[in-house]
């Protein structure tokens, strides 16, 4: 028997808080893209598809990653918390993770 496979569920694109987080308005984040305040609100809301190459506009606009654009800019990723830190940190980090993947102290 085949199993049927519905449409996907829409994946979220957090625009609307990471330009809330930069403290822009529509009409800045639009001006800083080269588009309109109503085409940033209908990506806001999901009403409208948006490109590859407009989420790197955005991304750039933004100063973060498209990556990040599909993540609450409140829940950093481990790469944005790893992102400013010294290397020594960093490399210390990365063994408690490891260690955490083995079940080794």
């Amino acid at each position: 028997m085949v199993t049927r496979i519905g449409p996907k569920k829409p994946v979220k694109v957090y625009i609307a808080e990471w330009r809330e987080d930069r403290r822009l308005t529509q009409d800045q984040l639009a001006n800083r893209v080269g588009t309109t305040k109503g085409s940033i609100s209908r990506w806001e809301n999901g009403e409208l598809d948006i490109t590859l190459g407009a989420l790197g506009a955005i991304a750039e606009a933004l100063n973060c990653t498209v990556a990040d654009l599909y993540r609450d800019p409140a829940r950093p990723s481990a790469d944005a918390l790893l992102r400013d830190m010294d290397i020594k940190t960093r490399q210390q980090a990365f063994r408690l993770i490891e260690a955490l993947k083995t079940g080794t102290e």
